[in-house]
């Protein structure tokens, strides 16, 4: 009986020991501090710039616009976030009438900047896919 006791204090003095992460909420690999409404431009290398409206959903699911017809095509789904990648899962029925790449969906590149400023980009080859986004409500 002695024996338990003993180990238990011990734990317990080593669980209180441990360092706790300071600084928030818990996150999802990032997810949270992605959440919000933003607002910004897209623009593939070589072709015109669009303003776009992105809105990612603590429920993990996303939807969005682009003032210019599938250019790029935003819709809604699903996403993800590991590190510095964002995985997103468009979930939308699309026509056959223009480039399919240009659908927001697969895996991106996301850096979170200073003054609620996100930068979402993927490059195949020599074309570059960029959203220059800034968040307005969380």
């Amino acid at each position: 009986m002695m024996r338990l006791i003993a180990f238990s204090l011990i734990l317990a003095f080593i669980l209180s020991a441990c360092k706790k992460e300071s600084g928030g909420e818990i996150t999802n690999n990032g997810v949270n501090e992605l959440l919000g409404r933003y607002a910004g431009t897209f623009i593939r290398t070589g072709m015109d710039t669009a303003t776009v409206d992105i809105y990612f959903r603590d429920d993990l699911h996303f939807e969005g616009s682009s003032d210019t017809p599938n250019y790029p095509a935003i819709c809604s789904g699903t996403f993800t976030r590991n590190g510095n990648t964002l995985i997103v899962n468009d979930t939308c029925s699309w026509t056959a009438n223009f480039d399919w790449t240009l659908i927001f969906d697969g895996n991106y590149s996301i850096t979170l900047g200073e003054n609620n400023t996100a930068r979402i980009w993927r490059t195949t080859g020599d074309v570059t896919d960029e959203y220059r986004l800034t968040r307005y409500t969380r």
